[in-house]
């Protein structure tokens, strides 16, 4: 009798612990691997946390890096809009360009950021998007995206992530709502590493008609530059 109540407990422990494991993913190392990725993915999504981090900022921390550079593309129709601000990160006096492209026509003024605001060289219109520019997105964002496909190359330091289209987030609200996009609208989430030190992430807003993309890049200083 005492032997079946002992093996009972066991079974009853053992049943504890592998129904803990599977509601909160495996454990590796300390660190527990969500459901929704493999050990091989969660492990690879690793490389992108510099441009995870920087995101996450609600003021952009900008020590360490040498370039930014952020980017809207709006096509509706025949029409194609193309907005970039380029900024030189390495000083603490941030200057750069901002470069307004419509159709053929083309515009590139002289800006400096202080603050999260662009102050202008001279008059432009229209003025970038400031909430774009500073755009934060959460780490938990990524991290409840599935993934669809990861790439490393096998010849340089080339690396990405392609998650899975959703259309349900507060991010793809938000930007839905910017962009005053139709209801077939889909949010596509790519995340970039090359050359050792360039990160960056692409959020293209697209539907049957439109499409709206945000690139973010940021250029990481050498460490045996700093």
């Amino acid at each position: 009798m005492k032997e079946n109540k002992r093996l009972f407990w066991v079974v009853s422990v053992m049943l504890m612990v592998l129904t803990l494991y599977t509601l909160t993913g495996c454990s590796l190392g300390g660190e527990t691997i969500p459901k929704n990725r493999t050990k091989e993915q969660y492990e690879f999504e690793k490389t992108f946390e510099p441009i995870f981090k920087f995101l996450e900022q609600d003021k952009k921390e900008f020590n360490g890096l040498k370039l930014y550079k952020n980017s809207i593309y709006i096509e509706s129709g025949n029409v194609v809009k193309d907005y970039k601000v380029f900024l030189d990160t390495s000083q603490s006096d941030i200057k750069g360009d901002y470069t307004i492209k419509i159709g053929d026509n083309k515009e590139t003024v002289p800006v400096t950021y202080s603050n999260g605001k662009l102050n202008y060289g001279s008059e432009v219109t229209p003025l970038y998007d400031e909430e774009i520019l500073n755009l934060v997105v959460q780490r938990d964002y990524f991290a409840s995206l599935n993934i669809k496909e990861t790439f490393k190359s096998a010849e340089t330091e080339l690396r990405d992530i392609i998650y899975e289209p959703e259309n349900h987030s507060d991010l793809y609200k938000y930007l839905k709502n910017k962009y005053d996009m139709p209801e077939d609208t889909t949010c596509r989430i790519r995340v970039r590493y090359s050359s050792g030190t360039i990160y960056g992430i692409s959020i293209l807003m697209e539907s049957r008609d439109e499409a709206v993309q945000i690139d973010l890049t940021i250029f990481k200083q050498r460490e045996d530059n700093q």
